[in-house]
């Protein structure tokens, strides 16, 4: 038994599960500014009459408690009024492309897009993800992780890496990104939920 190579094996194991929740807490993970975001958001939310505010300054406030230009003041109006207003906020913002939008009367209202609808249909995809992110971070470090297997030298495995880390760890990454979408995709249903 060569304990070399799973000593490696293991090693990049832990290595692609630490880098996925890294990238996971900076792409995903909370803002640091939490302060200024409080401050802001008090101030919009709680002191300012918005009957008296302009329509683009409203939008602009709306978008600024959001975190981004991606949504618009209603969303973000109808958001704030559910149960758990920061993670469905959040939820929203990452999650967007999976909703329809419905203006009924005045009303906002949220619905999965028919191919999100079913519970099993965003669950197989958040496994898929993470399957997919796991085999292509293997993909991107297999020349090191194989050398011992296929005696290979270390500078051929430096070479070969050159290749394999930038193609195999762009799509590793993007998995890893979608899997962080689909955790949000279930949590998600919620919004369905209150808002029908």
């Amino acid at each position: 038994m060569d304990w070399t190579l799973i000593a490696k094996l293991v090693l990049a194991v832990v290595g692609i599960f630490t880098a996925g929740k890294v990238l996971h807490d900076i792409f995903i993970g909370k803002r640091t500014n939490i302060r200024e975001e409080y401050r802001f958001a008090k101030e919009f939310l709680d002191e300012t009459d918005k009957t008296k505010l302009h329509p683009y300054t409203l939008g602009k406030g709306y978008m600024a408690v959001a975190g981004t230009t991606a949504i618009k003041a209603s969303e973000a109006e109808y958001i704030l009024s559910l149960e758990n207003p920061i993670q469905c906020l959040r939820d929203f913002v990452l999650s967007k492309q999976l909703f329809e939008r419905l203006d009924t009367e005045g009303d906002f209202k949220l619905v999965f897009k028919k191919k999100y609808m079913a519970d099993w249909s965003r669950w197989w995809r958040k496994k898929l993800y993470l399957f997919l992110y796991f085999v292509l971070a293997f993909a991107a470090l297999s020349p090191m992780l194989l050398s011992n297997i296929f005696k290979v030298e270390l500078y051929k495995s430096i070479l070969q890496m050159l290749f394999t880390v930038p193609f195999f760890g762009l799509y590793s990454w993007l998995s890893l990104m979608a899997h962080g979408k689909s955790r949000i995709q279930l949590r998600s249903a919620t919004l369905i939920k209150l808002s029908g």
